[in-house]
């Protein structure tokens, strides 16, 4: 499944291990947190997300010392669906046995992890026991249902200032957008406050790679959001600025990338649209987008999908004068003798 802008929203922060330790900082019972040594703190290239589990989430994970003594692993999960699961133990406990099989092949221990939840649907997600599905279940079945918990942190339903007074700015301003992002008044009403401490960032790679994601991830969750929002959400004359030149360099490479992807498929689309629609009306869409080149390939395409359909091609190719006669009669000759 193609990454979704809120999957590469989250792991463009939480890849970023300061925004990481502020996120465990802030979310993470104290008796768990003190006891991991931050100073062993490391971005894992590991993902445990398999093909079945690609349709529920997303993650980041680190390793870190627990106590100085053993190695655990910190998966951050982020749930990328509008809902909530209704058995997420399930999908957890395939998780942990994908890192688990992993260290078995790699001939290695196991090692412990911390699963963390991260969800921003607008269902309330109300934490459930994995024995609490089963119903009541008699104290001595317990001992044959495997025992374990998660991390929860529900995005939509924790409150606008608690998020906005995390310590850590990058991490407020991001879970704020990502609990508020198609809601454009609660933006603006929190403008003050969201990215006026940007300005000592911007002249730096983090700032500005930090001010385009955030662009891209507010453009992409409704459609296309006019340049004047831009503008009122950055509200200082240096982040505004900023602010513009990305907005418009974005804009820029969306339509020069949409213009080259046109001319790639437009002439395939035009054609597949033309058979559907009336081959004159397709092909006519599919030739005004490409080179002379292009006008060809396009016309052996057509013509061919319209030999098979038992359409008369010689009276079909006549209708297009612009191209070179003695090339469009090859084309149908070669199309006649099975040769294209």
């Amino acid at each position: 499944m193609a990454e979704n802008i809120h999957d590469k929203f989250f792991k463009d922060n939480f890849s970023k291990k300061d925004i990481a330790l502020a996120f465990i900082h802030e979310t993470f019972p104290e008796g768990l947190s003190e006891k991991l040594d931050v100073e062993t703190f490391t971005l894992s290239n590991n993902s445990y997300v398999d093909t079945t589990l690609e349709e529920h989430f997303a993650d980041i994970v680190y390793t870190c010392q627990f106590k100085g003594q053993q190695p655990v692993e910190i998966a951050i999960v982020f749930e990328h669906k509008s809902y909530k699961e209704n058995y997420p133990h399930f999908q957890l406990l395939r998780y942990l046995l994908n890192s688990w099989e992993l260290a078995r092949k790699q001939k290695r221990p196991p090692t412990l992890m911390i699963p963390v939840i991260i969800y921003h649907g607008k269902s309330r997600w109300r934490y459930k026991s994995l024995p609490g599905y089963f119903g009541k279940v008699d104290a001595d079945l317990l001992r044959f249902l495997p025992a374990f918990e998660y991390l929860l942190f529900d995005i939509s339903h924790y409150p606008d200032e608690k998020l906005l007074a995390f310590r850590n700015k990058f991490l407020a301003t991001s879970l704020f957008l990502m609990k508020n992002r198609e809601d454009e008044k609660r933006l603006l009403a929190q403008k003050g406050q969201l990215f006026v401490w940007l300005e000592d960032f911007l002249e730096t790679e983090t700032g500005a790679n930090y001010l385009e994601a955030t662009i891209v991830y507010l453009s992409k969750n409704l459609e296309l959001r006019p340049k004047d929002f831009f503008q009122q959400l950055f509200t200082t004359k240096q982040n505004q600025h900023k602010a513009m030149t990305t907005y418009d360099q974005i804009l820029k490479e969306g339509i020069e990338v949409g213009i080259e992807k046109g001319i790639e498929r437009g002439i395939e689309v035009g054609i597949e649209k033309g058979i559907e629609r009336g081959i004159e009306v397709g092909i006519e869409k599919g030739i005004e987008r490409g080179l002379e080149k292009g006008k060809l390939v396009a016309l052996i395409s057509l013509l061919k999908v319209a030999y098979q359909q038992g359409i008369d091609i010689d009276r079909l190719a006549i209708q297009y004068q612009d191209l070179p006669a003695i090339d469009v009669q090859t084309i149908v000759e070669q199309i006649k003798k099975g040769a294209l």
